[in-house]
């Protein structure tokens, strides 16, 4: 979360920085439209050139989308692998109710007032109060 926020904030403030200091002058530099050209098509920002192409900014943010994007797949296939065994804790991933299921309709003992059973993949776990697996069909 604090990268995906401070990634947006950079983003911002590149783009409002662009705009306000873009071809034609404007920023600090006056002139407004059409003002000081004497700097070139390039300006310098925290060291780097920017000049009338952006792309590479944009580059960059898809560049870092794509890596959260994978780093998030890693996880879920991570997730998809765990072997379930009576005493684990079950993650928060899966304590929602989208994975609860009723024990009738599949077949399975009835849990009792503090049980619940989940399936997970292909797996079918009981859990109680504490989160603690109980028993895995």
């Amino acid at each position: 979360m604090k990268n995906r926020l401070l990634v947006t904030c950079t983003f911002n403030l590149c783009i409002t920085t662009l705009t306000f200091a873009g071809p034609g002058g404007g920023g600090m530099h006056g002139g407004g439209f059409g003002g000081d050209t004497s700097h070139g098509s390039d300006r310098m920002m925290g060291g780097r050139h920017i000049g009338s192409d952006y792309r590479q900014n944009d580059d960059l943010f898809e560049d870092l989308q794509e890596r959260r994007r994978a780093r998030e797949e890693r996880g879920f296939q991570r997730l998809k692998q765990l072997k379930w065994k009576t005493g684990y804790t079950i993650p928060q991933h899966y304590r929602s109710d989208r994975y609860k299921v009723n024990a009738l309709a599949f077949h399975l003992p009835t849990a009792e007032n503090s049980q619940q059973w989940y399936k997970i993949n292909s797996d079918f776990v009981l859990v109680d109060a504490n989160n603690t697996i109980i028993d895995v069909r």
